[in-house]
């Protein structure tokens, strides 16, 4: 678990080391911070999975619970919501104008935030274009919002629903076996085993060390991936049986604390160089914007 400190010092090495990224890293590791104090306060009722539910699942391998079930701390996201939109205010110019419409609209009876939180976790796309009509704003940046409020909550029920998995055995599917969302990057541990991180509650995950995470395909004639000599902990995964794609963090190779998010956008460069080659990530949210 990585500390506030630790990421602070994290942030800070990444500017040092890749300066290209200083001004997404000024906004973004703002967040990130924000979001790991949100979660000292966050109290959520936790998710109760009677047992026979739970063999149920067991069985047939399913995810503890579908994300509309996951609980939100309301008061705690609409303040890290204020936060958030001072934050792009200060730090995103592309986002600073509607940032403070957005912050100023939150406390008028024409947009309700928990209607903006409720949409995101049922996937309420229809909701999230009204919204998003209604307000004059880009449908991708209100879901960052809204998102980027609601994840510390969403990881703490997540963590809480981590309990029911102690007893059961590893699924190493390419789905959250939390959730059931993708991943949207993995990472090699000390050991070179790989893991998988959920694009929407945050649940780590171990898998096989081979083969596509998103269909499965262990064919080597279809697994491709690329690299650069100048960034050794960074390997991109590419499928074409499923034309899917995800980044891989090697922890072998850094000597900075991990921290997925960090590492998510700083490493950007490789989504557009992924894209570029015709190929898609299956776990990416609309929660990164541009600045």
């Amino acid at each position: 678990m990585i500390t506030i400190e630790q990421l602070k010092q994290s942030s800070d090495l990444i500017k040092k080391n890749r300066p290209a990224y200083q001004l997404i890293l000024d906004f973004y590791a703002r967040i990130f911070l924000a979001q790991e104090q949100s979660k000292q306060t966050i109290e959520c009722r936790p998710v109760i999975i009677e047992p026979d539910l739970l063999k149920i699942k067991q069985k047939y391998e399913m995810p503890l619970i579908d994300q509309s079930e996951f609980t939100i701390d309301n008061k705690s996201a609409e303040h890290l919501f204020n936060t958030i939109c001072d934050l792009a205010y200060e730090f995103a110019p592309k986002l600073s104008s509607n940032a403070q419409f957005l912050k100023k609209t939150a406390k008028t009876e024409s947009f309700n935030l928990e209607t903006l939180f409720s949409a995101i976790l049922n996937n309420q796309d229809s909701t999230l274009r009204d919204l998003a009509r209604l307000l004059n704003i880009p449908e991708h940046e209100l879901v960052f919002f809204g998102y980027a409020s609601i994840a510390p909550s969403l990881r703490i029920c997540s963590e809480q629903l981590e309990a029911y998995l102690i007893d059961m055995p590893d699924l190493k599917k390419g789905y959250c076996p939390v959730c059931g969302n993708h991943p949207d990057m993995a990472f090699l541990d000390k050991d070179g085993h790989r893991h998988l991180k959920c694009c929407f509650c945050a649940h780590e995950w171990l898998v096989k060390r081979m083969g596509c995470v998103f269909c499965d395909n262990n064919d080597k004639d279809y697994q491709q991936y690329f690299f650069s000599d100048e960034e050794k902990e960074y390997r991109v995964h590419l499928c074409d049986n499923c034309h899917n794609y995800i980044k891989l963090v090697d922890l072998r190779q850094i000597d900075r604390a991990f921290y997925p998010k960090l590492e998510q956008i700083t490493t950007l460069h490789l989504d557009i160089k992924a894209k570029e080659k015709g190929y898609t990530n299956a776990g990416t949210l609309a929660n990164d914007v541009s600045l």
